[in-house]
């Protein structure tokens, strides 16, 4: 029970490797692309009647791909006089145990789907075996970024900060449903007036939680590291390419780099941090606006958008917003004293 215990803390003194961390970083890679491939056959190939597929296969593969690596390294470490809650390095203990429960939401899904069928669209995500799956993902994609959370840095390494965009594109999956990068709602038009009531507020929420989503993950980072240049464009790059892909809206994909490019600048303008909190608040405005002003602006001139201007405007302004209020989470102003007299 003690060594359950000390295997959840996940504070294995064993240093990762390079090798062992990128070996990690594109497996994990490899298993949320088999998420997304999933998703997309589900979106573009009728009859999908069966838990046996080869998108599937592609899934589970990179899982079990992990779990034998990890496993491996376990076993090596344990021979070598380890005891079992040291087995592996500081951050992917926590992984391991993610991969059994994926397993695990694996065989439970599966008999859902003999049992209930396959599910369609919005009922796919959230169906309670794949909410399962989902925290099984979250566990095992963020061990390289754990495990740079727990060593003595001050500036993130680039296996962490792919790890952040797979936990970013993990949640992403989840509310597929209603991502700008999958659902070019702003530019749709001729439909009747209550449907594009609601197809505009969908869109503005769609761009809301992206917009908190993508700046909660880099203002995480930034609680706890300096980022190097490129780390927001790598992070947005990767995400928008996986979202991208679902409905093959692929001129979509270099607007997610440019996106995160700009935000790198932004970055390198402003060296916000908690050390630098005036630039934080200002670069959490900025780079939102910033990356919502050039997706909408792309729609603008390939698509064309068939929102009014209030509504195109003041949601730039919101994702802004959202930004700033975010900060406040990642740095609090401080907290007063109080002298008992």
């Amino acid at each position: 029970m003690a060594e359950a215990r000390e295997l959840v803390r996940d504070r294995g003194p064993i240093p990762p490797t390079r090798q062992f961390e990128w070996t990690v970083v594109a497996l994990c890679t490899w298993l949320m692309a088999g998420a997304y491939l999933d998703s997309w056959a589900h979106r573009h190939l009728a009859g999908l009647e069966t838990f046996f597929t080869p998108w599937h296969a592609v899934l589970y593969s990179g899982m079990f791909a992990i779990l034998a690596f990890l496993a491996i390294t376990a076993l090596r470490n344990r021979d070598r006089g380890y005891s079992l809650p040291q087995v592996l390095p500081a951050g992917y203990s926590l992984s391991l145990l993610g991969c059994v429960l994926f397993g695990i939401g694996g065989v439970i899904d599966m008999a859902w789907h003999l049992r209930f069928g396959i599910e369609v669209s919005l009922a796919a995500l959230i169906s309670p075996p794949h909410l399962l799956l989902m925290l099984a993902l979250g566990l095992i994609v963020t061990g390289p970024l754990r495990a740079a959370w727990r060593r003595q840095l001050t500036r993130a390494p680039f296996t962490a900060v792919v790890s952040a965009s797979l936990l970013l594109s993990m949640f992403t999956f989840f509310n597929q449903f209603d991502q700008p990068l999958v659902n070019t709602l702003a530019s749709t038009k001729a439909v009747a007036p209550d449907t594009i009531r609601y197809l505009q507020q969908l869109g503005i929420l769609g761009i809301m939680v992206q917009t908190a989503l993508l700046t909660g993950v880099v203002l995480y980072l930034l609680s706890r590291f300096t980022l190097p240049f490129g780390s927001i464009t790598l992070l947005a790059g990767l995400n928008g390419a996986l979202l991208g892909s679902l409905e093959q809206h692929f001129d979509l994909i270099p607007i997610a780099i440019v996106g995160g490019l700009l935000a790198d600048l932004v970055m390198v303008w402003l060296r916000p941090g908690p050390d630098r909190v005036v630039a934080l608040r200002f670069a959490s405005f900025i780079g939102p606006v910033a990356v919502s002003s050039l997706y909408l602006g792309f729609l603008q001139v390939t698509r064309g958008i068939g929102w009014p201007i209030t509504l195109w405007l003041g949601s730039i302004i919101v994702s802004g917003a959202i930004g700033v209020l975010l900060s406040y989470l990642s740095v609090h102003p401080p907290i007063p004293r109080v002298d008992i007299a």
